[in-house]
């Protein structure tokens, strides 16, 4: 009995095989009518889009892991995380392939998900940023698909295959740290709450920051909290106002390495100094962070991303359930971007 072919799909939906490609690889240039036709054709069928590489000896066997992420791929820290993700596929005895969704919306991402729970086209998924809810886990359970997610620490309190770091207390490191060294004018730079996707890093990074501020007896002070888009450039724009006000913070916590990049570089354009002026902190420990003597949280953003492929791999080769894996504890990186505030040292012998 012969196999059925993608053209065997085209032909049952009345469709091309460029359509039946796009619906298989999750586009969302298809028309939800359309989309559906195909999917059915998919199940009435029995196609499997890798069926030939499911037919080969295991040694040389083809798998795919469907990885969906935001479109934000030129963020260096989710390039850190996937390059650990593809780290591990490549120390892997059998071949793996990732195909990259990147969903822009939540309905795209719900889209995204049924399309590859019905498709066949993935053996495996790692969701990264985006959250795994309750109907996004029964989905890919009932579709018998292995799944874990990326970065997404205990959204609600459940063990349901995260792999990420708790970012309220890494911020509180950083907060913290700053607070050791005397600070206690700091000013915060990161990205406003709401999104379109739920996204929750910089939510709970300010709340780290307020912690640690709240164990002091201090509150954050609003000419000293900046939110804007994620970027170098805005938080140079967001760290310059902060520059023209009476007192001026004596040091920054920004919630992203290459945010605070974008801090020095307005304190210094300004004609002050870092760290003798204004210290600054940041988030991520990326390998520019190192060059550039980068005070920082080190999250062990290659080390979620290889555990991440690793625990998925485990499933998807019918290795018994086992805890999530713990990734290496959040640190704080002292480097030359922060320093003691003068005098502090007195206060505190007094204190």
């Amino acid at each position: 009995m012969s196999h059925p072919t993608i053209r065997d799909v085209a032909k049952k939906a009345g469709v091309g095989i460029g359509t039946v490609s796009r619906v298989i690889n999750g586009s969302d240039q298809v028309k939800s009518s359309t989309r559906e036709r195909v999917l059915t054709a998919i199940k009435s069928l029995g196609y499997k889009p890798n069926q030939i590489a499911r037919q080969l000896p295991r040694k040389t066997r083809l798998r795919n892991i469907g990885v969906i992420t935001q479109p934000f791929l030129s963020y260096p820290s989710f390039v850190e995380r996937l390059r650990g993700a593809q780290m591990a596929l490549s120390e892997h005895t059998n071949h793996y392939e990732i195909i990259l969704y990147n969903v822009s919306s939540l309905e795209s991402y719900a889209e995204r998900l049924k399309t590859i729970a019905q498709s066949g086209a993935v053996d495996g998924v790692l969701v990264i940023d985006l959250e795994l809810n309750a109907a996004a886990r029964d989905l890919l359970t009932q579709a018998h698909l292995p799944f874990t997610g990326l970065n997404n620490h205990d959204i609600h309190g459940e063990t349901w295959r995260s792999i990420g770091t708790d970012d309220t207390h890494g911020a509180y490191l950083a907060t913290q740290y700053l607070l050791d060294l005397g600070h206690r004018r700091i000013a915060y730079v990161g990205d406003h709450f709401q999104d379109a996707y739920n996204f929750s890093t910089s939510a709970s990074r300010f709340a780290g920051y307020e912690k640690a501020l709240a164990a002091h007896g201090l509150k954050p002070n609003s000419e000293h909290t900046c939110k804007n888009i994620y970027g170098y450039d805005y938080a140079k724009a967001d760290t310059a106002l902060l520059l023209k006000t009476t007192p001026q913070p004596t040091a920054i916590f920004a919630m992203s390495d290459v945010q605070a990049l974008g801090c020095i570089a307005a304190i210094r354009e300004a004609g002050l100094r870092v760290p003798e002026d204004i210290s600054v902190i940041g988030y991520d420990d990326l390998e520019l962070s190192y060059h550039s003597g980068l005070s920082t949280i080190r999250q062990h953003l290659d080390d979620t991303g290889r555990v991440a492929m690793e625990y998925l791999l485990h499933m998807i080769e019918g290795g018994a359930p086992h805890p999530v894996p713990e990734l290496p504890p959040l640190q704080v990186i002292p480097r030359q971007t922060t320093r003691r505030l003068p005098g502090s040292e007195l206060s505190s012998a007094s204190s």
